[in-house]
C-alpha cells in the first residue's frame, strides 16, 4: 500500500459480475486454489499507490453469491446497475469514498477478469497520474495497445469520472466507463503510456474456456509464487509458447484499438 506522503487518495474499482455473456460465473471460478476475482484484489491490494480497493458489482440476484463471497473475505463491495457501469462507478464513489477525498482523489479502473494483472505495471500508470498532480484527468496504458490484453490499466480524476457521468449518453459509453472521457479530449486532458517492446499479441484476460486452460496452465508453473509479475509470465511463454497456443485464436477486444491524444 501506498504511504501517507501523497495527498491524493487512489481507490481501485474493480468491476465484476456473475452474468457474464461469453463466460458465466467467471469471477467466482476456482483458479489456483482461489476465486478468480480474488487474484485481481490481492493484485490492487499489492499495489503500493492504491490506498483501497472496491468490487463494484451489480444489483441482479445473480450477483448475490458474488457480494457474500467478498465479504466473507473482508473486501468491500457496492452493487448497482448491470447495464450502466458507468454509473455503478459515479454511485461506488458517492456512497464509498468519502467527500473530502473526492476533489483531488483518482480511481483505478480495473476489471476481474485479469488474475496476471502486475501489480507495478498498475503502479506506473498510477504514478504517471500523481507525477505533477492536476496534469492529468485520465491516464492509460493501452491506447493504442503494447501490452499483454490483461495488463490495461486505466487511472481517472473523480471529477472527471463523475462530469462524464452527467452528461454522456451513449449506451456504449455508459457500459465502458471511461469512452466519454478520452473521446473528448477538448474537455479532458489524457494521456497514454507507451513501452519500446510490442507485447500486445499476448492474450491474458478471461473471456472463454480456452482462456481458462491458458490461466491454469501458467499458474500450474508457479506453484510457489501466488503472484507472478508480467515478466515471469513472459519467460514461461517463450520458453513455452504452446501455453500461449491454448487461447491464440480468441481475438482481442476492439475497445482500445485506437489512440488518444495526449493533451
Amino acid at each position: 500500500m501506498r504511504k501517507a506522503k501523497f495527498t491524493v487518495t487512489v481507490t481501485a474499482i474493480i468491476q465484476a459480475r456473475m452474468n457474464s455473456t461469453r463466460l458465466p460465473g467467471k469471477s467466482l471460478m476456482d483458479l489456483a486454489g482461489k476465486p478468480v476475482v480474488m487474484h485481481l484484489v490481492d493484485r490492487a491490494k499489492a499495489a503500493r499507490l492504491i490506498d483501497k480497493v472496491i468490487v463494484a458489482t451489480s444489483t441482479s440476484i445473480e450477483d448475490d453469491i458474488l457480494e457474500g463471497i467478498l465479504k466473507e473475505r473482508d473486501v468491500a463491495v457496492f452493487r448497482g446497475s448491470e447495464e450502466d457501469v458507468l454509473s455503478r462507478y459515479a454511485e461506488t464513489i458517492l456512497t464509498l469514498i468519502p467527500e473530502e477525498e473526492r476533489e483531488a482523489g483518482a480511481v483505478v479502473r480495473l476489471t476481474a477478469d485479469d488474475p496476471l494483472k502486475d501489480p507495478a505495471i498498475m503502479d506506473a500508470a498510477i504514478d504517471t497520474f500523481l507525477a505533477d498532480s492536476g496534469q492529468w484527468d485520465y491516464v492509460c496504458n493501452n491506447q493504442p495497445p503494447w501490452l499483454p490484453e490483461g495488463q490495461d490499466t486505466e487511472v481517472v480524476a473523480i471529477k472527471a469520472l463523475l462530469a462524464a457521468n452527467e452528461v454522456s449518453a451513449s449506451s456504449y459509453e455508459r457500459e465502458h466507463v471511461t469512452p466519454y472521457i478520452y473521446n473528448n479530449p477538448e474537455q479532458f486532458r489524457c494521456h497514454s503510456l507507451q513501452g519500446t517492446v510490442n507485447l500486445s499479441a499476448y492474450r491474458w484476460t478471461l473471456d472463454t474456456n480456452m482462456d481458462m486452460a491458458f490461466f491454469k496452465a501458467v499458474f500450474a508453473h508457479f506453484p510457489n509464487e501466488p503472484m507472478p509479475s508480467m515478466e515471469q509470465v513472459l519467460d514461461l511463454l517463450k520458453r513455452k509458447p504452446e501455453i500461449s497456443a491454448l487461447n491464440s485464436q480468441v481475438g482481442r477486444s476492439a475497445l482500445y484499438r485506437t489512440e488518444i491524444g495526449n493533451n
